[in-house]
């Protein structure tokens, strides 16, 4: 099927596509169906010349109507909110004013959510527009892929009342709209500790060591040093004592922002139904933003690298929009900048990168993760499926677990 499926898709006269690209319009044909049919009036029957007048009156009103509608039409497009995640709801407002005395039908608004490379949608449909006012109208959306919306200038367009013909026009105002990465929630808590302790300073969680914190029920990788055996046997359940003082993590974190061509070629044929180089890439970044909002909501200070761009996060929430805002600048096919990594021994670091299978690969290597503080290496993979939100859900917990085993 896949050599059909290429036969099928494939254009194998590109030096033509000039000459009949006029007959992509359903009026081509009307155009084309009126010259054939003066051509049987003139030779062969009368009737021709019926059949030419109608189709003629077709192609005026047709043609005739769509640009009345949009060109005594003034439109207007802006969402409620300036940024949104992926997926989420988002309201935009259409105020169209009227200058006709009767009502405008057929109006739609096109390429404002549209990615590069998508084939053109209307964002919003219009059935009818009251004559001689301004009516504003609300529709919900829900943005899937992260970005600056719009990509390229939106148009009003109109094909009432045949379909034959649609006239177009740029929209004379809007307001941009942008598309946050889809952040999943993370149990847990990061398992990287820092190579000395301070006396003050970003890091302050509980950990194996510092000052008492409280006390915890027991969790699978816990050291039986830490069990306080005087509250076990008060709840009949081992309890274990939780510590934690400011600590010194220097975290690298790299982000692979290309898309891989033997990933994007060994899912492109018929018979792979799996997600697209566009998707997988989409997936790496959601995973990147979970564990890098989860890390800036823990005080962990980090360098983050993303493709050739590198960045020093600020605290709190302006920390978080600098996340999002530097991936959600990343194309949505990907870049073809080569990631630079500017390893130190010392410092922990974290990499999001995939395989040629279109699973995500996540490389947590900590100095001090080794029980003689050798340093250990994690490798986790994550699959790029529909349960993607669950393996992120449990990171950290994994993480800690391998650590613990090994």
């Amino acid at each position: 099927m896949s050599w059909l499926s290429r036969v099928m898709t494939t254009d194998f006269c590109p030096w033509a596509n000039r000459f009949v690209y006029w007959l992509k319009e359903p009026i081509g044909w009307f155009v084309l169906a009126t010259a054939i049919s003066v051509i049987v009036g003139l030779y062969l029957s009368p009737i021709g010349w019926v059949l030419a007048a109608s189709l003629t009156a077709i192609i005026v009103v047709g043609m005739a109507w769509p640009l009345v509608a949009v060109y005594v039409t003034t439109c207007e497009l802006r969402p409620e909110t300036d940024s949104v995640h992926e997926g989420d709801a988002c309201r935009m407002l259409v105020a169209v004013r009227n200058r006709l005395p009767i009502p405008v039908w057929g109006l739609a608004v096109e390429g404002y959510l549209d990615c590069e490379g998508d084939e053109a949608v209307p964002t919003v449909g219009l059935a009818c527009v009251a004559p001689l006012c301004v009516s504003e109208y609300g529709i919900t959306v829900h943005p899937s892929l992260r970005g600056h919306y719009p990509i390229q200038l939106p148009q009003v367009a109109c094909s009432f009342p045949f379909g034959i013909w649609t006239a177009r026009r740029n929209l004379t105002t809007m307001k941009s709209l942008t598309v946050w990465p889809k952040v999943y929630p993370v149990h847990g808590v990061c398992p990287i500790i820092g190579l000395t302790s301070t006396d003050e300073g970003d890091g302050n969680r509980g950990g194996r060591s510092g000052d008492f914190i409280g006390v915890r029920d027991f969790r699978r990788g816990d050291s039986a040093k830490h069990i306080n055996w005087v509250a076990s046997a008060k709840v009949d359940s081992l309890v274990v004592t939780e510590r934690g003082g400011p600590q010194s993590v220097e975290l690298d974190v790299f982000i692979d922002t290309v898309m891989h061509p033997s990933t994007v070629m060994s899912l492109s044929g018929a018979e792979h139904a799996g997600p697209t180089g566009r998707e997988l890439l989409a997936n790496r970044i959601r995973l990147a933003a979970s564990v890098l909002i989860n890390l800036q909501q823990s005080g962990v200070p980090m360098r983050v690298t993303i493709g050739s761009q590198s960045l020093r996060l600020a605290r709190g929430s302006q920390g978080r929009q600098q996340i999002l805002n530097a991936l959600t600048e990343i194309p949505a096919d990907g870049t073809t900048a080569v990631i630079q990594r500017k390893r130190t021994g010392k410092n922990a670091r974290i990499e999001f990168s995939s395989d040629r299978h279109g699973s995500e690969i996540v490389q947590v290597i900590d100095p001090r993760g080794g029980r003689r503080a050798g340093g250990r290496s994690v490798m986790k993979q994550i699959e790029s499926c529909s349960a993607l939100a669950d393996q992120v859900l449990s990171f950290w917990t994994e993480v800690r677990d391998a650590d613990a085993a090994a």
